[in-house]
């Protein structure tokens, strides 16, 4: 069943303020960034100049398939490299999942999803390196710096790479966010749920947002990737699910 799509309320200037801002909020408005993740199950919004939150929306459970647990992959010597944008192609989620795990620390990995929709790609995965399982939402896509003024403050990961984190409170999903800049304007935004239950099972964050911003700091990551990457995807998850959690 479908989720409903939630409210979000902005904050209304102070009224003395109403007439010198007026224009300026017009303008902070135009620029709202409808970032989504799949008519099946995601969408986030970043606003401009506002202190916007992305909010969760989604459909299912935890996933519609029983899928195989996993080891994820140590980060490898590849992920010190990427090919040059032209030997690049355009990520698929199973690629996308893929580079993810490659970059995960040691755990057994579950629950996989991913999706495409209007360029940006979402991907899921479950993480447990030994204390329960913690969920992980990574939506790449490309985005200015820019977008994000207003926000909070960028912390450098070297090489003009940078990281930013928020939460959203009462939204367990999404604990803590943690968004990763790269110098092409590739953003990554994690979601790291901490939830009570969920389907019976408390899901806590697997990742610290440092842990998650050196996972984003990979520079093979964007939406167009290692060809060889898409093709391991494709084999290690054929039937990736487009189902995620509420």
């Amino acid at each position: 069943m479908r989720e409903e799509f939630r409210t979000i309320e902005w904050a209304e200037p102070p009224i003395g303020d109403l007439v010198e801002k007026a224009v300026a909020h017009g303008r902070r408005m135009r620029t709202v960034k409808r970032l989504r993740a799949g008519g099946a199950g995601l969408a986030v919004l970043i606003v401009t100049g506002l202190a916007a939150i992305p909010i969760v929306r989604g459909t299912g459970g935890p996933g519609s398939e029983t899928p195989a647990v996993v080891v994820a992959a140590t980060p490898s010597a590849a992920a010190s490299s990427s090919p040059p944008p032209a030997l690049r192609v355009k990520a698929t989620p199973a690629g996308m999942l893929e580079l993810l795990l490659q970059n995960l620390p040691k755990g057994k990995t579950s629950h996989y999803a991913g999706i495409t929709e209007d360029g940006d790609v979402s991907v899921q995965t479950f993480l447990d390196s030994g204390n329960g399982p913690g969920m992980i939402r990574l939506h790449v896509m490309t985005r200015k710096e820019s977008d994000f003024s207003g926000l909070g403050t960028w912390i450098s990961l070297g090489n003009g790479t940078k990281y930013m984190t928020k939460s959203a409170p009462g939204n367990c999903y999404q604990h803590t966010i943690v968004w990763v800049h790269h110098p092409d304007n590739t953003l990554l935004q994690f979601d790291l749920a901490n939830c009570p239950v969920v389907d019976g099972t408390t899901i806590k964050q697997p990742l610290t947002a440092r842990e998650a911003a050196e996972v984003g700091a990979d520079p093979r990551w964007g939406l167009k990737i290692d060809p060889e990457l898409n093709t391991k995807g494709a084999a290690a998850f054929p039937h990736l699910s487009t189902k995620f959690p509420k």
